[in-house]
């Protein structure tokens, strides 16, 4: 049988030059939030099925990786055989929906509020393409238990310094509310029952424009009348820019608190930095149906889409603690977008001090000559590697520059040690 030495579609394996660049991004981004006090946690890749299968993750349980039983559990011959009776387990489709049961469990000895941070991969079964793939890095940050609007301005801070610290610019964050979103299908006529189907078609909006919106409602048989209101509206606010006051005079029933809380979040985050826009749009959705409130996404013009979202889902965790509700909202980085979008700019990572070649002739005797001279550089901070010295010396060396090496040195015996430049 013939081995496929490929790794499975929508994975893949990493060379050691994008491994150095997905590390820097993950310590950029680590320290910055750590710098806002977020504490990391580590969640496992698998969790129960039936956790995974709650309904807390829309549309994405449809794209979990589930595991078969094992070993005795395992009964295939089993009369009436069902997926039930195969699958125990699954992998993660996202890092919230672990988050919530870790905290369920371990609320007693967490501080309140507890800002955490999420750094993991996901797995989800879907069609890759560009900056999308099967297994790829999550990057969260989230406060439990503060209900404040506050919460949702400081991950605002922290995602966009990390972003700049990155030394990314001139993106936008919108904003949005979930109860303001369903004000707006009320408004317009549609059924409470509805308004999932009219959000999801409603997030479509950037990729099918307005007309293709309208006419995946009508394929829906929603009423004529409320499909046009609602497209009428949305003409309105994408003609021109979305204030705050002009929301008040379209939907002049809307709750004044909620348009109060997106005002302060977005004055309070304009106040701190001018290097990006941060505006109100009534037409983000987010995918996610347990959003509860604020909802949140930052857009990249390198990438034509959003590169970060989250939002307020403060009636998640309750489902592991008898529906006792619990405040919290979170906001999350798409690392893998994030790579890619420096990959091609060509962004090389800051080194990290002097990086050094020895060579010598493979001989142990040799070795144990250098070695006193490396133990002693890299004590220094110097990160040096010994290498065996190749008969075509060019292309060893053009090696170490394509791996980030900046000097090498040649042992001779009895000759004394000269570190040179690699340029």
């Amino acid at each position: 049988m013939k081995i496929n030495t490929n790794p499975p579609k929508g994975m893949r394996d990493l060379t050691p030059q994008e491994v150095v660049l997905r590390n820097y991004i993950r310590e950029t981004i680590l320290e910055v939030y750590q710098r806002f006090g977020f504490s990391q946690i580590v969640t496992p890749v698998m969790d129960d099925i039936s956790i995974l299968t709650s309904g807390q993750g829309g549309e994405n349980e449809k794209l979990i990786f589930k595991i078969l039983k094992r070993g005795e559990k395992l009964r295939l011959q089993k009369e009436n055989l069902t997926e039930n009776h195969l699958v125990d387990f699954g992998m993660r489709f996202d890092l919230t929906v672990p988050l919530t049961r870790f905290y369920a469990n371990n609320r007693a000895k967490l501080p309140n509020p507890f800002k955490v941070i999420q750094i993991g991969s996901s797995f989800r079964a879907e069609r890759p393409q560009k900056g999308r793939f099967r297994q790829f890095i999550q990057c969260d940050i989230d406060i439990i238990g503060n209900p404040n609007v506050t919460a949702e301005t400081e991950l605002i801070l922290a995602t966009t310094q990390a972003l700049q610290k990155l030394d990314f610019k001139d993106f936008k964050v919108r904003i949005n509310d979930r109860r303001i979103l369903e004000h707006l299908a009320e408004y317009c006529g549609f059924e409470t029952k509805d308004f999932g189907k009219v959000f999801i078609i409603l997030d479509k909006l950037d990729k099918i424009n307005l007309s293709g919106v309208q006419k995946e409602l009508e394929q829906e048989n929603f009423s004529i009348e409320s499909i046009q209101k609602l497209t009428q509206i949305i003409e309105s606010v994408t003609s021109k820019k979305l204030d705050f006051e002009l929301i008040t005079e379209i939907l002049p029933q809307v709750d004044s608190q909620w348009v109060e809380d997106l005002k302060f979040i977005a004055q309070t985050v304009k106040a701190q930095s001018q290097d990006f826009e941060i505006v109100y749009d009534l037409t983000l959705v987010r995918g996610m149906g347990y959003y509860t409130g604020v909802i949140l996404e930052i857009e990249m013009p390198e990438f034509g889409s959003s590169v970060a979202g989250g939002g307020r889902y403060d009636k998640m965790v309750g489902r592991f603690l008898k529906n006792q509700d619990v405040p919290a909202c979170g906001f999350s980085i798409g690392f893998e977008r994030i790579v890619q979008i420096l990959e091609d700019k060509g962004f090389q990572p800051p080194k990290k001090g002097e990086k050094i070649a020895f060579l010598y002739d493979g001989k142990k005797e040799s070795f144990q000559q250098i070695l006193p001279k490396v133990q002693e550089l890299r004590a220094e901070g110097k990160t040096v590697s010994i290498e065996v010295k190749r008969k075509k010396m060019k292309k060893q060396l053009d090696d170490f520059k394509q791996f980030g090496f900046d000097k090498f040195c040649i042992f001779r015996l009895n000759e004394p040690l000269e570190i040179k430049d690699l340029d």
